[in-house]
């Protein structure tokens, strides 16, 4: 009969209905490996692909020391101790604050970071672990460079990074 069709209609539809439609993305949460700190300019970039990005100093992000992971989660779930809002810039492959409506410099033209990809969250409280301090938020860039040397890095904004906020511990194991 008509009303046993749409009653078998109405179920099958429950699932879309239930899922969204568009369909709704499930949270992500993790840890992504292959960030590393970059000898030339300090910063903290992404090292899992093939092109390194575009440094400050000069030609691509040059990999050196720890191998670092970095915490994700697109719900921005969590505790106190951990600022989200760190992304993934598609341009120069660094890690930059995401959370001001000015982007900072990025190196590879000048203009503002782009966002990719996931959202990241950084521990600003002392860590149990292998984790490493000093990871700091440079004023003039927005990107996370590594503030423990007396050399700062180069800044995309010219001279040095600046460094301001809070002090990062970034997971990380042996290279």
């Amino acid at each position: 009969s008509r009303r046993h069709l749409l009653h078998l209609a109405s179920l099958a539809a429950a699932p879309v209905g239930l899922l969204g439609w568009p369909h709704r993305a499930l949270a992500e949460v993790g840890d992504q490996p292959d960030w590393r700190f970059c000898n030339k300019c300090n910063a903290m970039f992404y090292n899992g692909a093939a092109e390194k990005g575009r440094c400050p100093a000069g030609g691509a992000h040059a990999p050196q020391g720890f191998l670092f992971s970095l915490h994700y989660d697109s719900n921005k779930a969590g505790e106190q101790r951990i600022q989200y809002a760190w992304r993934y810039c598609g341009k120069c492959r660094s890690l930059f604050f995401d959370g001001f409506p000015q982007k900072g410099r990025c190196a590879a033209d000048g203009g503002g970071h782009v966002a990719q990809g996931l959202m990241f969250g950084l521990d600003h409280q002392p860590p149990t672990g292998k984790h490493q301090k000093d990871w700091r938020f440079c004023n003039k860039c927005n990107s996370l460079f590594f503030d423990g040397f007396a050399n700062k890095g180069r800044c995309p904004a010219g001279g040095a990074h600046v460094a301001q906020g809070f002090n990062f511990n970034i997971l990380y194991r042996e290279a």
